[in-house]
């Protein structure tokens, strides 16, 4: 029975992930030639609303709030175009030039900026790091009396996302480090999602 379930936990996983894979396809389609006609938005929103797993995980679940808000009315208002076209850029990574030579994560993470204690504290990393391997990032955290925690969970205190992000995040595949994190967020759990920036500005300040 166990088996059983974890087969269907896998297959879910990974339907979702080929889910998001064609809607970051489709949102670099839509985004081809710089406009976000009322037909495409109606498009987007029929894909979701077939796609309805996908709309209960980030960042499925922001983009269709979006898409929500623009079609509310009954029609679509430039701000509320403007405002689409902006998540669906930071959903790929930005606009289609700087994609080719991008691997930044997606900027549609709630990112905070808390004051960062070390102590007793407990840290996951993600992701790839511009200032160095994970491991080195790792050792700098515990030098300074911080946990280091290899999964998500409700005991973590902060999720550290490298700045580099990691390739397979423009695939489809933002990691389960990432969806567990934002799954006990919208659950109430307090863990900080934290930019690889201000982790280091973090460090500086703890000497």
């Amino acid at each position: 029975m166990g088996n059983f379930f974890s087969r269907r936990g896998a297959a879910y996983v990974n339907e979702l992930n080929q889910s998001m894979g064609a809607l970051l396809g489709i949102a670099q389609g839509l985004l081809a030639d710089k406009e976000l006609r009322d037909s495409e938005i109606a498009f987007l929103d029929q894909w979701l609303n077939a796609h309805g797993a996908l709309c209960d995980a980030w960042p499925g679940d922001v983009v269709h709030a979006r898409v929500i808000e623009a079609l509310a009315n009954g029609y679509v208002t430039d701000e509320e175009r403007s405002h689409l076209i902006s998540t669906l850029q930071q959903l790929v990574g930005g606009t289609l030039e700087q994609l080719a030579n991008s691997t930044h994560v997606t900027q549609l993470l709630p990112y905070e900026t808390p004051s960062i204690a070390y102590d007793g504290t407990f840290f996951c990393l993600t992701g790839d790091f511009a200032c160095g391997p994970r491991g080195s990032c790792e050792a700098r955290i515990t030098a300074l009396g911080g946990e280091i925690r290899s999964s998500v969970s409700k005991k973590l205190n902060y999720l550290v996302v490298g700045g580099l992000g990691s390739p397979e995040w423009k695939h489809g595949s933002f990691g389960t480090k990432v969806e567990k994190a934002m799954e006990l967020k919208r659950e109430g759990t307090p863990i900080f999602l934290v930019r690889e920036e201000h982790w280091l500005t973090s460090l500086k300040a703890a000497g």
